[in-house]
């Protein structure tokens, strides 16, 4: 009997430590659903487009807007259109930039929020 508990104990160890494998890969395979900022080359992207990190609308950036702007400069539908994922990158910054402007002058309140 006691064999018996020891291979079933030892059977559930192996699986555990196997589950935790697949998930930890399964968390590694997707880095931009967990990702909260821009990568270096990203910020590399956006100097090269005179956007300073430092400033408005970068500067002010959401986690979720910040991954937003990362997917938009590592889109593949863009990678052969430069002067596309350019606008699209920059279309995005200006929503974004409005946003920020609207919540200064509402104080308290989000752009997004449904009127009271």
């Amino acid at each position: 009997m006691r064999k018996v508990r020891r291979n079933g104990v030892a059977m559930g160890l192996v699986l555990g430590f196997v589950l935790g494998f697949v998930l930890a890969g399964l968390f590694a395979g997707t880095p931009g659903a967990f990702a909260f900022g821009l990568l270096d080359e990203d910020y590399d992207y956006l100097v090269a487009q005179h956007i300073d990190r430092n400033k408005p609308p970068m500067l002010d950036l959401s986690p979720k807007e910040r991954t937003r702007v990362h997917d938009l400069i590592n889109d593949p539908r863009t990678a052969d259109d430069p002067a596309k994922r350019d606008k699209n990158v920059r279309d995005e910054l200006a929503l974004f930039l409005g946003h920020q402007v609207w919540e200064k002058e509402h104080p308290g309140q989000l752009w997004d929020a449904p009127a009271r």
